[in-house]
């Protein structure tokens, strides 16, 4: 099934009454093609109760988006305002809403798949590490012994290595929990 989209050019429009006209028009136009498209295919009640949950949970968060930016909108309808009067407001407003380039962002499911796989990687990276120092390698291998514990053991710049990979894996490990 194919779905037609809007090019990209009407998206670049600068904010304002013409523009929620033509954001009008472009959610009725993308509304009509969902429709025909829930028409045309076999929808079980489970898929369904789970797309009217996505559709009413979009409204929430433009409507919510829309209330978090309405006192900006007002500041910026007020014309006869000077420049520091208008800079103090906007300091005021950030210093009471919190306002973020990220409330309009989809959620990504995909930071979970992607924390999964560098955990996994850098597990990966620790037992590959403690492997190298553990297991015996053949002389030909182990290329030069930094320190001599005595005659027959010490370490290598292979053991050496080894410690690197696994620090490599701590701090992948750590990094990839500590962010936010």
């Amino acid at each position: 099934m194919k779905f037609n989209r809007l090019p990209d050019d009407q998206e670049s429009q600068p904010n304002s009454s013409g523009q929620k006209g033509s954001d009008t028009v472009r959610i009725e136009k993308q509304l009509a093609e969902l429709i025909k498209a829930i028409e045309q295919t076999d929808i079980d009640a489970q898929h369904s109760k789970e797309y009217q949950k996505q559709i009413a949970d979009a409204f929430e968060r433009s409507a919510s988006t829309q209330k978090r930016i309405a006192p900006f909108r007002e500041l910026d309808q007020d014309n006869n305002l000077s420049r520091e009067e208008l800079l103090e407001g906007l300091e005021k407003l950030l210093a009471e809403n919190q306002i973020d380039s990220r409330m309009n962002a989809p959620k990504r499911g995909g930071k979970v798949v992607q924390k999964g796989l560098m955990f996994i990687l850098a597990i990966l990276l620790i037992v590959v590490g403690f492997a190298m120092i553990i297991m015996p390698a053949p002389p030909s291998f182990e290329l030069f012994t930094v320190y001599y514990f005595n005659i027959n053991d010490g370490v290598t710049i292979m053991d050496l290595v080894s410690l690197l990979i696994i620090f490599g894996g701590v701090l992948m490990f750590v990094l990839n929990f500590n962010k936010k």
